[in-house]
Order: C-alpha cells, then structure tokens, then sequence
C-alpha cells in the first residue's frame, strides 16, 4: 500500500509538470480554440443577434444586379451616397462602412460620397492602424504621425490606463480614408483584425494605439465618442462605467451570434426600393426604409469577390462586418465573454490529476477505474459548458490532457504489476484448459465458486494411454522416458486445450481430459471426439520428433470416450484439493480405453457419447461388450476412419 501511493503521488506530480510547463509554453492553444469553437456552436447557434443591429450586404445577388448599373467591383461612389440618402429616409441612428474608400476615384464620386455622408451626420468610416516592417531596400520606415487634425477630432481624449504593448509590436502605420471624408464624417473607426493561430478569428483589440493615442474599432464606435471616459485595466476596458472583460493580451472575445439571425439585407433589395420610391412607387418595395428606423447599420460585403470573408467559429466563411455587429451587439446586451482564469486551469489540473490517480490506483472493482475518472470528466466538462453559457470561458483541454494522461500512466502501472500477477495465474491454468475456457471463468467467476462445493454436470470424459509402455520404459534410461513423454504430452495436451478440453489429469503415461465444464456447452461429446481424431493425427507429429532425436520405439495409443452425468468440484484433502470429475462416467471412459487392444481399434466411445454426435460425425458400430465394475453391457462405436492402429 505504501508503495503504490508513493508511485500514484509520484504520477500525480509528474503529470502536473508536463501538463503546466505544456500549458504555459501555449501547446494547447490550438486544440484549446477548437474546444471554444464546439461549444460557440452547441451553445450560441440559437443567439439572435440584437434588432437594433441590422447588416446590409454587397452579395453576389447584389453584385449581379448591380452590374449594368454600377459596373464591375469596387463601385462608384456615388452608389454609396444613394445608401446613405435610403437610411436617412427610414431614419437609421447611425451608419457605419466596413468598406474602405482608401484611394480616390473621381471628383464627382468622391465628391457624391462625402457630401452624403456630411448631410448624413451620422455616418462612420473605416481606417486602418497596424505594424508594417521596415523596407530596407526602399529604404523607408514607418512610423509617420497621423495629421494633427485627424488626431484632435477622433482620437479618445478621455482615456485612463495603458496598453501594455511589448517592445517591437507597437503600430508604426496606418491607411486613411481619402481626403475629404474624415473631415464629413461622424467618427473614424478601426477594422483591422488579427486571426488566431488557427487562422480564425474571435478576439480584437476594442481600441488601437498609434504613438499615444487611442482609437476605437468599428463595432464600438456609435457607442463613444472622443470625451467618453475610458479607463484601461489589466482585466477589463471599462467604457462610460461598464467593464469589457480582457484577456491577458489585452483582447476581448467576440460572442457570436447565428449568422441566421442576424437582420441582413442585400444591396440590392436596398437598391431596388430605393430606385423605386425616387420614381413614386411606395407601395411595392422590397426593403421599407423604415426598417432601419433607430438602427445601427453596418454595410459591408460578403461576396467572393470583394475578399472579405473571414473563418469565425460559426461559419468558415462568414462577411467580416459580422464580427464588427456581433461587437456592437455584444455592447447593447453587455453579452461579453469572459476569458479563462489561469488560476482556475491551474487549480483543475491539480485536482483532476491526484483525484484520477487515486481513482485508478486504489479502486477495487475494475469498472470503477474507468468509470470514476470518466465521470470526473464528465462533471468538469459540464461545469465549463455551464460556464461557458453564463459567459465565463472555462480551459478544457489542460483537464482533459492531465486527466487521460493520469488515467494511462495509471493503468500502465497497474498492467505491469498487478496485471503480471494475474498473467502469471492465468499462464498457470492454461496448463489445463484452452485460453477460451479460461476468459469465461475469470470472466464470470462468482458462477464458479460453487465449485467448491460439487455439482453434477453433463460431460464428456476421454481416457488416452499409450500401448506397450511398460516395454518402453525397461529399455530406456529415466531420462529419456521423461523426455518421450514430454514430447507425448506437449502435443497431446496442445490438441486438447484446442478443442477446449481441460486436462484433467496426467496418470503416468496416461491424459485424462473432459469437456463439459467448467464451462457448460452442448457440443461437449462431439468436441471430445474430434480432439480424439485429431490425437491420433498427432502421433505422426510426436514419433516424427522422436526418430530426431534418437528413439527406436514408435508410440501408439488407445483413447476410450464416455458421455454421462458426472460429479465435479474441488476434491481432495485439506492439504491438496483438485478440480476434478468422478463417477461412473468417468470409470466406463477408462475402461473403454483398456479394452481398445483387444478391439482392435485406437479409439472407442460408448453408446451415450454417440447419441450425442451421430449425426454430426460418421460412425460405426463397433459392438457390444460388458466392462469390469458393470454388469448392463453397453454398445461402443468408434469413428469411421480413425487414424492409426494398435
């Protein structure tokens, strides 16, 4: 006992090492993120995204339709001043671009788009702001200043706190919409983000620095403005007094929502009724402005073509300005995810890797080394999936590497000490039965404890014994007697075990075997008979190997078969017991052995066995004969082609 909580201790500790330094140097990071994308799906698939939110999309309906009439992507300006003429009709509470209008067009479309979005009043545009290695063969570096005006008017002004941002990752540069369109709009907003190692995306950065200054990304731009008071933490972003939870990186998890139940609209439908109330038709639009009445909307593009699909853990391919509304959506229900406690994962795998230890080590019943550390697998991944739904992000991955890892070691230990104990015990009864045999009793040993006790049983008993021993052995030195019938026996015995006999007995130079117990079947008299045809096969094998190595003598043997009820148990004295069988059965197989000579056959079976394999064996009647010890006579049969003679 000592022993073994030394070693479950000691495998406790060791797992505990691996599974922690694994865990801080990030190895489980990328199954980590799997875990988190399993339960998105099982658990946020049904989120409806808030009705204040609504999405309208450039898809490919939209760039089909459009085609004639505004050409092939990116579109002319203008058509976006149309957009934004549409939702000041239905009064939308604000409009935000995650388009970027980086490069100028023309003046009439330029023009046309910042003009709407200056009428528009409420109305935000995109930016970028991002690190960019130096070129050395150009011989440029970034790190210019954003212009002074831009930074007056929509950088955060109110802004406690610093971003902790390790030396050589600081943002050196940034892409500004064109001239004009800063100046007309209502904020300027970051899009920018970075996927995760597996190149998918659910975290960002709610606010981007570039040389001190502070910027909010698009999904949190209606929400503040530049004297909005901010207070930066090293586990939250509070906004106004709410708290955005952060992780260690300064990140914040997006909480998806289905895309299914998000209110999305295609460019267009907007288009198309926007075409038709500018000719009077009000009556037959497809997308009333009034729709987008108090709404946030955000206009992006989901079709191939415009390349802004990105992998989210709700769809491989989802439009990217979802990520900017499920952020939004985020704010308005404070519906944040908050990311995993270190601590706790520490404190898990802890716990987990000394319970499961324990759990497979001292348990008893075998079942209950499997079944205790799955449930304990099962209660932590419940308790993180209940978590997850109240928002609480919960680490799997470190539990369930420590707890199999455990589990393993464990079982391991126990195969190689315990286990070696019951393969020698089991290596020592195969001596007697076939391996067959012996699965079912270990298997179902309480059936076999009344053993002990005796019960009778139908089985079928065979005596084989070889012919002119007693010659043999007085013109042989010891030795070699030992070593024939070794030989005899190996393969006697190999025969009988094969046809899941057992080996009841070896009497000098006779085998006693039967069939029937202590595994109960029906076809015990025909296993018997075949093992018998298959003996007397094996003699060839058995005097082969003895002209090898050097005997003149032939073996030949007789085998005498009986089917009855039988008495089995455990006999003996107190000192020495064996599992064995007696009775008449047993008596008349021994005597139809002896009386195979004067038959002239090598192997008889009496008139019960072949009631049992008559019609499933050729036999013949052999007579009818009266042994020593009974007086009713009884037929004997033998098979009819029995291999040798005597």
């Amino acid at each position: 006992m000592t022993n073994k909580t030394s070693i479950s201790l000691l495998i406790a500790v060791l797992v505990c090492v691996v599974t922690l330094t694994a865990y801080m140097q990030g190895l489980f990071n990328r199954p980590e993120l799997f875990a988190y994308d399993v339960q998105t799906k099982l658990l946020r698939s049904g989120q409806k995204l808030d009705s204040r939110i609504k999405v309208i999309l450039v898809d490919e309906a939209a760039l089909k339709a459009m085609n004639e009439i505004a050409g092939r992507w990116p579109w002319p300006r203008a058509i976006w001043s149309d957009l934004l003429d549409y939702l000041s009709m239905g009064g939308a509470r604000a409009v935000l671009f995650d388009i970027l209008f980086l490069e100028r067009q023309d003046r009439v479309n330029d023009s046309a788009l910042q003009s709407a979005t200056r009428d528009y009043g409420n109305a935000y545009h995109s930016m970028m702001i991002y690190r960019e290695d130096a070129d050395r063969e150009a011989g440029t570096a970034p790190g210019r200043p954003l212009p002074a005006d831009l930074v007056e008017r929509f950088a955060l002004k109110n802004v406690t706190g610093s971003m902790v941002i390790p030396p050589g990752k600081e943002n050196n540069e940034f892409a500004l919409p064109i001239g004009g369109l800063p100046e007309a709009s209502r904020g300027l907003a970051v899009v920018e983000f970075t996927p995760d190692a597996d190149s998918s995306y659910r975290r960002t950065r709610l606010l981007r620095e570039y040389q001190g200054k502070y910027f909010p990304v698009l999904g949190l731009a209606p929400f503040i403005d530049s004297t909005t008071p901010i207070r930066i933490g090293p586990a939250a972003l509070t906004i106004d007094g709410r708290a955005l939870p952060v992780d260690a990186d300064g990140n914040s998890i997006i909480n998806m929502y289905a895309l299914d139940k998000v209110d999305t609209y295609s460019m267009s439908g907007v288009f198309a009724s926007l075409q038709k109330i500018r000719q009077g038709d009000v009556e037959n639009i497809l997308v009333n402005p009034e729709v987008f009445r108090d709404s946030i909307v955000f206009v992006g593009a989901s079709a191939i073509g415009t390349a802004d699909l990105k992998a989210i853990p709700m769809d491989a391919r989802a439009p990217g300005v979802m990520l900017h509304a499920f952020l939004a959506g985020n704010y308005l229900q404070n519906d944040f995810m908050n990311p995993p406690d270190r601590r706790l994962t520490f404190l898990s795998v802890v716990i987990g890797v000394f319970l499961t230890a324990w759990a497979v080590m001292f348990s008893k019943k075998f079942s209950a080394r499997i079944y205790l550390p799955l449930s304990l697998l099962g209660v932590y991944i419940s308790v993180a999936l209940v978590a997850f739904k109240a928002n609480m992000q919960v680490e799997i991955i470190p539990f369930l590497f420590s707890t199999f890892s455990t589990g393993f070691i464990s079982f391991g230990y126990l195969t190689f000490t315990e286990g070696a104990e019951k393969r020698r015990v089991a290596h020592l009864f195969t001596q007697y039965v076939s391996k067959d045999v012996l699965d079912e009793v270990l298997h179902h040993y309480k059936d076999y404890l009344k053993s002990n006790a005796g019960q009778k049983v139908e089985i079928t008993v065979l005596f084989s014994d070889i012919r002119g021993f007693t010659t043999i052995s007085e013109t042989a030195t010891p030795e070699r007697i030992v070593e024939m019938l070794n030989v005899h026996f190996s393969v006697m015995a190999a025969i009988i075990l094969k046809h899941n006999g057992t080996i009841d007995k070896y009497i000098g130079d006779a085998i006693m075997a039967f069939w029937g117990a202590p595994v109960q079947t029906s076809d015990h008299a025909e296993q018997a008979v075949l093992a018998a045809q298959e003996m007397l096969e094996g003699l060839k094998e058995v005097n082969r190997i003895l002209r090898e190595r050097g005997f003149e003598h032939e073996i030949k043997i007789g085998i005498g078969i009986n089917t009855g009820i039988a008495t089995i148990g455990n006999i003996g004295s107190e000192l020495k017991k064996n599992y064995t069988v007696v009775g008449d059965t047993v008596n008349l197989s021994s005597r139809l052995e002896s009386i195979t000579k004067e038959q002239k056959v090598p192997l008889i079976f009496s008139e019960y066995t072949y009631a049992k394999i008559k019609d499933r064996i050729d036999c013949k009647r052999i007579g009818n004969v009266t042994v020593k010890g009974r007086e009713q006579a009884v037929d004997i049969y033998t098979v009819s082609h029995a291999a040798g003679d005597v």
